[in-house]
């Protein structure tokens, strides 16, 4: 497992760990926002995901952990998504990274939208959320907005599971 402290917010030394790896945990609501994707769309979250679960995850593709991690979660999407699951990329690239944006997402058969400003560490809605490495992912009930899992939660092989016990708690309709 890779050092998630290389992939942190720059902080000083005691502060890597101190400081929580995000604002908001498991129970508690997620914020809301609205945004435009990459392809220009506006969305409203988490309005425009009702009746669904929703990962946002909080990734770059200049991060190695993030990288790494997305095999996971196309697969989650692959497996879930018929079912009611949703993924909302939050890309930190930096500036002028639209383009390779797009390849990376493109190659590894990402088709969620992604939100991207070009602004890293200081994109809106990390800022938002309080994210302070990633990669971080935040299951969200996107009917209730109260997050079902976070972080190592929502990763590698407790993803699905995660995404089933929240889909499991829907209506049926």
């Amino acid at each position: 497992m890779a050092c998630a402290c290389a992939w942190m917010l720059p902080a000083s030394a005691a502060d890597v760990y101190t400081q929580p790896k995000s604002g908001y945990t498991t129970g508690q609501k997620a914020p809301a926002f609205e945004m435009k994707a990459t392809d220009g769309k506006t969305i409203k979250f988490p309005q425009d995901y009702q009746g669904k679960v929703v990962l946002l995850d909080f990734w770059a593709t200049w991060c190695p952990p993030c990288r790494a991690e997305m095999p996971s979660v196309v697969a989650a999407y692959e497996k879930y998504h018929a079912k009611g699951f949703e993924v909302l990329g939050i890309s930190l690239d930096k500036t002028n990274a639209a383009g390779s944006l797009a390849k990376f997402t493109s190659e590894y058969k990402m088709p969620w939208p992604q939100i991207y400003d070009g602004k890293s560490w200081k994109a809106a809605i990390a800022q938002q959320y309080g994210i302070r490495s990633i990669p971080r992912p935040i299951l969200v009930d996107g009917d209730t907005g109260v997050i079902l899992a976070e972080g190592q939660e929502a990763r590698g092989r407790r993803l699905g599971p995660a995404i089933a016990k929240g889909l499991a708690a829907k209506p049926k309709t």
